[in-house]
């Protein structure tokens, strides 16, 4: 960027967040089915605004995603998904951010009470959506903003749910990357260090975030299926969870203990 002309710069920043929209996608999808012959894709794409300008939020739009929530929750359920990864998350933050740059609200405080107003709309929708379908194991990327999640709320990495499962990232050692948020809904912990996986028309790259780290434990619990459908997300849930090596605040996930605990072994 720094070779760049200074009225060519917005024009780069949007066509490169444009292509992550794309890669970002496709590289989690490929995570999440590596190694696993009998897995199968059904996507549900949440397409960000690559532009810098952001989109107006109002109350339209937020029960627009809410009932977008509904549906797709619904669609999963019709296709009979056992898992589903969700490598996003977005918080009040991100609404209050966009209503200052178009000067909606008079002061700080109306704006804030407005996004959370929004943002409400949109988490109790999500929440009720994942609750609706029990059958089906959620797990969501906690975040890359070396923060914590106890004092920021965030979807849907910030929902606690019988079903659902937020994962944090480590690197190739074990170790919490600079990058992880973390917290109480932070349960596990899996590798989101430069990852490998592929792009649209088949080249690999590699990859970080807790992007990544969160299809591993998708991966491992549709393994797990693959091997005992009989399986309940209650059971894969919590051998992942008890399953995991604790160190400090990171629980690595550990798929041959998690796999022998729930005899899906040859010869187990």
């Amino acid at each position: 960027m720094s070779a760049l002309r200074p009225e060519q710069v917005q024009a780069y920043q949007e066509d490169l967040s444009l292509a992550s929209v794309y890669t970002h996608g496709t590289h989690v999808a490929g995570v999440a089915v590596d190694g696993n012959p009998y897995a199968s894709i059904y996507t549900a794409t949440m397409l960000w605004e690559h532009r810098i300008e952001p989109v107006k939020p109002d109350e339209t739009l937020s029960h627009r995603l809410a009932e977008a929530y509904r549906n797709v929750v619904r669609a999963f359920r019709a296709e009979r998904l056992r898992v589903v990864n969700m490598s996003w998350r977005y918080g009040a933050g991100g609404y209050e951010e966009a209503l200052a740059w178009h000067n909606v609200g008079a002061t700080p405080d109306e704006r804030k009470a407005l996004a959370r107003h929004l943002f409400g709309i949109e988490r109790d929708a999500l929440r009720e959506a994942i609750a609706s379908a029990p059958e089906i194991l959620f797990v969501a990327g906690a975040g890359n903003e070396d923060n914590s999640a106890d004092f920021e709320e965030y979807i849907p990495a910030g929902l606690e749910l019988p079903n659902l499962i937020t994962v944090g990232a480590v690197d190739r050692a074990g170790d919490e990357t600079s990058f992880s948020t973390f917290g109480r809904t932070v349960v596990v912990h899996a590798n989101g260090f430069e990852v490998e996986s592929l792009l649209p028309g088949g080249d690999r790259q590699k990859f970080s975030g807790t992007s990544m780290a969160s299809p591993q434990v998708a991966n491992l619990a549709a393994k797990l299926y693959a091997l005992k459908p009989a399986l309940t997300v209650a059971e894969v849930r919590e051998a992942i969870l008890q399953c995991a090596d604790q160190r400090g605040r990171v629980r690595l996930i550990h798929p041959r203990r998690t796999a022998e605990r729930l005899g899906v072994l040859p010869g187990g």
